[in-house]
């Protein structure tokens, strides 16, 4: 996977997907300020992160990230049947194929608990997905640049030194 802008492009990874099977439905990331949309819409946060799978690699490293996505809606039905689909979606074939391209893994993926609340005139309601993917990195150990094209040894060998 990746650039050196690795969570940027981990996450419009797995936007691309939900956005390619939820064409009407706005995602965005949950710690933003920015005024909510109109429901129902999505919200997801990278909330563990780097949990290694294998000691010691530096260079393309596998690892794990954890991730929440949230379907809110103001209609209960709505929210639980998005929460639903987004537990499934990242394990169907086609998104799993793209993924895997970009070395990203769906590993596992439970419910979170409904979160209901009443704003100032309606209900929201919260369904999801709690994800564990694992990803590989293309990173590699630039610290040392060089490589030994060509070795000239020299020898200083004094002649008559035995005597």
């Amino acid at each position: 996977m990746m650039s050196n802008d690795f969570y940027h492009t981990f996450s419009a990874a797995l936007v691309a997907e939900i956005e390619k099977y939820f064409p009407k439905i706005s995602v965005r990331p949950q710690s933003i300020n920015n005024k909510a949309p109109a429901p129902p819409y999505i919200v997801y946060k990278i909330y563990d992160d780097y949990d290694r799978v294998l000691f010691n690699d530096v260079e393309n490293e596998t690892f794990d990230l954890h991730v929440q996505f949230k379907a809110i809606s103001n209609d209960e039905n709505e929210a639980k049947s998005l929460g639903h689909q987004l537990r499934k979606l990242f394990f169907l074939q086609q998104p799993e194929y793209d993924l895997l391209q970009k070395g990203i893994v769906a590993k596992g993926c439970d419910a979170i608990p409904p979160v209901d609340q009443y704003l100032d005139v309606d209900w929201q309601f919260t369904a999801g997905a709690d994800y564990t993917f694992e990803v590989q990195d293309n990173f590699t150990d630039q610290t040392q640049t060089g490589s030994i094209a060509s070795v000239n040894p020299e020898f200083n060998i004094k002649k008559g030194a035995e005597s």
